[in-house]
């Protein structure tokens, strides 16, 4: 007698050829090193503002030490409920924390360009010089006036052809 073969196996539902990979395969972040990337990611925010504001050695103190200090206070969080929620709170990333990412150099910008704060200081952030964007317009909008000009100088051309065109039919069909 011949072994019986076993059925062949179903492939799992998704996408054909498409390995699907466990959950637990995936690294996950504990929460102190979660609270040590935010706490960095707050530094860098302070080096921003120091930046902004003219603190330049303020902001050089903070971005050579406090790369120490963020993993030791995420880890002295750790089971304390009173440092872990204010640093929770302000470390949460989700929609509003990207929203204000986004909108940060915006309103940087916005802010530079009406004199509120020097924007030499933070180039670093994408901050330009406001007649440097000015320059910049001004020069967008002159070369959209010179295509436009070119297009309708063409299109005046072809009008001018369909015209001569129309004429020369108009003669040859009269004779």
């Amino acid at each position: 007698m011949s072994a019986a073969k076993a059925p062949p196996r179903k492939a799992a539902p998704g996408v054909a050829g498409q390995r699907r990979v466990s959950a637990s395969l995936q690294p996950v972040e504990s929460p102190v090193e979660k609270r040590t990337k935010g706490l960095l990611g707050l530094a860098q925010l302070g080096q921003g503002l120091c930046m902004g504001v003219g603190l330049y050695a303020d902001a050089a103190a903070i971005g050579m030490h406090f790369p120490a200090i963020a993993p030791e206070l995420a880890q002295i969080a750790e089971g304390k409920t009173w440092l872990m929620g204010p640093i929770d709170f302000l470390i949460e990333t989700g929609p509003y924390a990207a929203f204000v990412t986004a909108v940060a150099p915006l309103a940087l910008q916005i802010a530079a360009n009406h004199g509120v704060i020097d924007a030499s200081r933070l180039y670093a952030q994408g901050v330009r010089p406001p007649a440097v964007l000015e320059s910049e317009m001004k020069t967008q909008v002159m070369q959209m006036q010179a295509n436009m000009m070119r297009e309708q100088q063409k299109a005046m051309e072809a009008a001018r052809q369909a015209q001569q065109d129309l004429e020369k039919l108009l003669a040859d069909e009269a004779a």
